[in-house]
């Protein structure tokens, strides 16, 4: 995914203060076509802020936030990248069609504004709608995605979601299990998709996400500085980072 911090934007464009300072020779487009119609039902998982990760594959600029905010009274609008926009969309099952959009023109940095006119033109064209836990998908009518969101809710908090697709495996196995390590609550979710066997867990303050390795007994899980060695009931844990004396924390499982 390409992806251009805002340091590159500024050595890229150094008539960028200029441009925004003349940001207030500013004007609305395509209101008067506006239709005050608002959707009836619109499913509780499609409203909210989404904050866009990708448009057209051609993914989105590191920290310009594209925002679209879907409403439950039928209209949507948001932040483009450099101006705010507002609409009214309609639904038909899974399809959305979002109305003339009315915007402010501020001028903002070439990439910027290319970027928010790529989102504006994906809101022209009715596409299809898909929310996969925290991820909005819009699709076009070739069945290709033409947007990909995620929550904002989700993104201010600092959580991100991880999806993987494995070639040739069927659906994910995950199981959730609890173990005591040295008075340590730690539970670990057991993962397997195909080949891939993935262990994650919680401990002393940081998330390690495990992937399976190679052992002669039980399952060795090797992640960040830590090793999760499990045999039988019994899961033990190794910091790396203490050396080969490191002597491990027993964990017994509690259920």
């Amino acid at each position: 995914m390409w992806r251009q911090s805002r340091a590159d934007l500024r050595k890229e464009f150094p008539m960028l203060k200029a441009l925004t300072a003349a940001s207030c020779a500013c004007v609305m487009i395509e209101l008067a076509s506006m239709q005050s119609v608002a959707a009836e039902n619109v499913p509780q998982e499609l409203i909210g802020s989404w904050l866009a990760e990708d448009i057209g594959g051609g993914g989105v600029i590191d920290d310009l936030e594209t925002v679209l905010d879907i409403h439950e009274d039928g209209t949507y609008g948001g932040m483009g990248g450099c101006n705010m926009f507002t609409g009214v969309f309609s639904l038909s099952e899974r399809t959305i069609t979002f109305g003339p959009t009315a915007a402010a023109r501020t001028l903002c940095a070439p990439a910027i504004m290319e970027q928010e006119q790529k989102f504006l033109d994906t809101l022209k064209n009715e596409v299809s709608w898909k929310v996969d836990g925290r991820r909005l998908t819009l699709t076009g009518s070739n069945g290709a995605p033409v947007m990909r969101l995620v929550s904002a809710e989700s993104a201010s908090s600092g959580m991100a979601e991880l999806t993987l697709r494995i070639p040739g495996a069927g659906a994910a196995d995950r199981q959730r299990v609890r173990y005591d390590c040295g008075g340590e609550t730690v539970e670990a979710e057991y993962i397997n998709a195909g080949s891939v066997s993935l262990v994650t867990f919680s401990t002393g303050g940081h998330f390690i996400v495990a992937s399976g390795v190679l052992s002669g007994s039980g399952a060795r899980y090797a992640g960040d500085r830590y090793i999760w060695w499990t045999e039988g009931d019994e899961a033990t844990l190794f910091d790396v980072s203490k050396g080969e004396e490191d002597p491990g924390i027993l964990c017994e499982r509690r259920g």
